[in-house]
């Protein structure tokens, strides 16, 4: 009872914590402290070697790629690149249409099943500067990034890993029950857009102009269309990243994101070198930046390795699977409860599937509708602030979740839990197809 009280304290308490504005590290090492006291594990192992270990296996993996990642971005902002994307597409297709062009780019990439790691290095460049060029709040950006590539985790036929996980333990298709799968992205990408134009029209209702673009980073590069890049040359180096990390996919995630960022960094040096004004501090501060960025990624994974090593996790896990409902209720709930508590789609599909996957199929389940709703069911609370992608997006997008959060709670956790609800209701009424 007690480890579960704590568990329950110790989430809330981080929440609270992040939400005041507390650093990520900080809030980690303090949540997992409460959670080590009130488990009865032994504290000082916990911190030194759970804690610890979880932290720097992340570390470990993702040093240069997030390395990378920072110099990147650092070269797109400085050389202008994503001021001329962003230019040309609010020329093509309208200032009132910012929502809408990110949420067909974070779509397409992540049916690719490009990494949401690597797609805010590609897109968070182009999309500051889009909602610049705009004079829009640009804290909306985190929103943009982890909610628009969510439309599409799992999306009939999308090659994302949160869609190939259940195809794998189940020996389903990656298409299996599309009409579902359009239910629900129909409604979560129709609220993204619309959510994203009430927030920023709210936001310039309260700030003038002068106020909004004050949001922006002092250092960002302003050029005027003459100093500006060729919209080709521009392009390169984003399609080059993303075509390297589809044909390296065979090499290994971790050394794919490499091979793919270090081809788009060197095509920046070679295209752009005249317009690099000091080659070795643009260098330093885009890895530093990176680097920042892994250290308070590595926290929360920290932390969620704490968080399922306690006694309590195992029992609210098994709480929850055990109550009385329908079983594709039960599958829905059940894997959203494990994505909240592990912060991780992955983790909560493979939990869920692993222990109840074939035990709902002999109950009679239809097997495409399992497929289909407990992907899209660990993409709904994976969102929270425990859960690395989240931070990291964040940290990248130069946001904080005190002033960013509330936008993905909004804009994105709510409209899935609805569409959530819409097509397990329906799979439960024999509507599958």
């Amino acid at each position: 009872m007690l480890s579960a009280i704590g568990l329950m304290i110790a989430v809330a308490l981080f929440i609270l914590m992040i939400v005041k504005g507390v650093d990520m590290v900080t809030s980690a090492v303090v949540t997992a402290a409460i959670i080590l006291l009130t488990s009865g594990l032994n504290f000082w192992e916990g911190l030194l070697s759970t804690f610890s270990a979880g932290a720097g296996s992340f570390c470990t993996s993702w040093f240069i790629i997030l390395a990378l990642g920072g110099i990147f971005g650092e070269l797109v902002n400085q050389t202008g690149l994503a001021t001329k994307i962003a230019k040309s597409l609010s020329s093509a297709l309208g200032a009132k249409r910012v929502g809408l062009i990110m949420l067909i780019c974070t779509f397409f990439i992540t049916l690719l099943g490009i990494n949401g790691y690597i797609m805010v290095f590609v897109l968070y460049p182009i999309a500051d500067s889009l909602l610049r060029e705009n004079k829009m709040d640009r804290r909306l950006l985190p929103f943009l990034m982890i909610c628009g590539g969510a439309n599409a985790n799992c999306f009939a036929f999308s090659m994302d890993i949160c869609n190939v996980i259940p195809a794998n333990f189940l020996g389903t298709s990656l298409g299996v029950a599309p009409g579902l799968s359009l239910i629900f992205s129909a409604i979560t990408c129709t609220w993204y857009v619309l959510y994203f134009n009430y927030a920023q029209k709210k936001s310039m209702e309260k700030y003038s102009e002068e106020e909004l673009l004050a949001m922006y980073q002092d250092n960002s590069v302003v050029m005027t269309d003459d100093q500006l890049p060729g919209l080709f040359v521009s392009l390169l180096p984003f399609v080059l990243v993303l075509a390297v990390v589809v044909a390296t996919t065979g090499m290994g995630t971790s050394a794919s994101l490499a091979c793919g960022l270090l081809t788009g960094v060197i095509v920046i040096l070679a295209t752009q070198f005249t317009k690099i004004k000091n080659l070795k501090g643009t260098l330093k501060s885009g890895g530093m930046s990176g680097l920042s960025t892994m250290l308070t990624v590595a926290a929360v994974v920290g932390l969620s390795k704490v968080l399922t090593a306690a006694p309590a996790f195992a029992s609210v896990q098994q709480f929850v699977l055990n109550i009385s409902l329908p079983i594709y209720f039960k599958t829905w709930i059940g894997t959203m409860i494990c994505g909240a508590l592990t912060g991780s789609a992955i983790t909560a599909e493979t939990l869920f599937l692993e222990s109840f996957g074939q035990e709902f199929l002999a109950a009679g389940a239809n097997i495409n509708a399992l497929h289909r709703i407990c992907a899209e069911a660990g993409i709904t609370l994976n969102k929270l602030p425990n859960a690395s992608p989240v931070v990291m997006e964040t940290s990248v997008c130069k946001c904080t979740l005190a002033e960013s959060y509330k936008h993905v709670v909004f804009g994105s956790i709510i409209a899935c839990i609805f569409a959530g609800f819409i097509i397990t209701t329906m799979a439960t009424m024999g509507f599958i197809f």
